[in-house]
């Protein structure tokens, strides 16, 4: 079985993957639905795990190059994603580090904590038996299985150490995202991730426009307007909740733009 087979494959086992995983730490949300969407993330997010993994692979294989084109960096990250790993691109690597990537949703659904790491517990779920298993077809090196876990552990680092702390300081507006502190946040946060600092950039775009179908092309701060996202979701019958994670898409695309294009 190619890579690229399996990929497809491991795609449509995800339902019974999530099952399995819920069974075995006997979290019933997700045994019963494994497209379980947790009511604490109704504003963030649009779809459930198993929904939102499957939008998350379709971005990165059908939207992603559309993207970089218009940021004038595909090459630079063709060539990048082109390099190989054991034998192995990158590429087809991240790929199937996003089928991944929110396992760990599972195990944090009973947690009340803001901040609950899922990253970190899907990484862990990568190393246990059933998932091991899962990839034994595969052979993965020990050097592909620890660039999957961290894949999927930093998917979110631009949201966490740049975008949160930019919301905490008030300057989370699409204005300020082109001042020099935010450049220098960006350059930092590839120092410290100097490994895979385009793999941190590529994840938190595809994860960003996996969280919902309601895209506002907005490049003015004032084009932000909730009455007219919430007039949206109303037509589409989509909880009005939603509201947040469409005000953030276009910050979360506008920041990854910034980071991408001053590696």
């Amino acid at each position: 079985m190619s890579f690229e087979t399996f990929i497809d494959t491991l795609e449509l086992e995800l339902p019974d993957i999530i099952r399995e995983i819920a069974k075995q730490y006997n979290i019933q949300y997700f045994i019963d639905n494994p497209d379980f969407l947790e009511k604490r993330l109704e504003k963030w997010h649009q779809f459930g795990l198993l929904s939102h993994t499957k939008k998350v692979r379709k971005i990165f294989r059908n939207e992603l190059n559309t993207i970089l084109k218009e940021w004038g960096i595909l090459e630079q990250v063709d060539k990048f994603l082109s390099e190989k790993i054991d034998g192995v691109e990158k590429r087809k690597l991240l790929e199937l580090s996003i089928l991944l990537h929110d396992l760990g949703k599972i195990l944090a659904a009973q947690n009340e904590e803001y901040n609950r790491e899922h990253e970190a517990l899907s990484r862990v779920l990568l190393y246990r038996e059933f998932l091991k298993q899962k990839l034994f077809h595969l052979n993965l090196t020990d050097k592909q299985v620890y660039y999957l876990a961290r894949c999927i552990e930093i998917h979110d680092v631009i949201g966490k150490q740049i975008r949160d702390r930019l919301k905490e300081k008030g300057n989370l507006n699409l204005t300020y995202l082109s001042s020099d502190e935010v450049i220098k946040m960006c350059k930092e946060l590839m120092l410290r991730y100097h490994r895979i600092k385009s793999e941190v950039g590529i994840l938190f775009l595809c994860d960003s426009l996996g969280k919902t179908d309601i895209r506002i092309n907005a490049r003015t701060d004032q084009e932000l307007l909730q009455k007219e996202i919430i007039e949206t979701l109303k037509q589409k019958n989509l909880n009005p909740e939603l509201k947040y994670a469409v005000m953030q898409l276009p910050l979360n695309i506008k920041l990854v733009e910034i980071y991408l294009k001053s590696i």
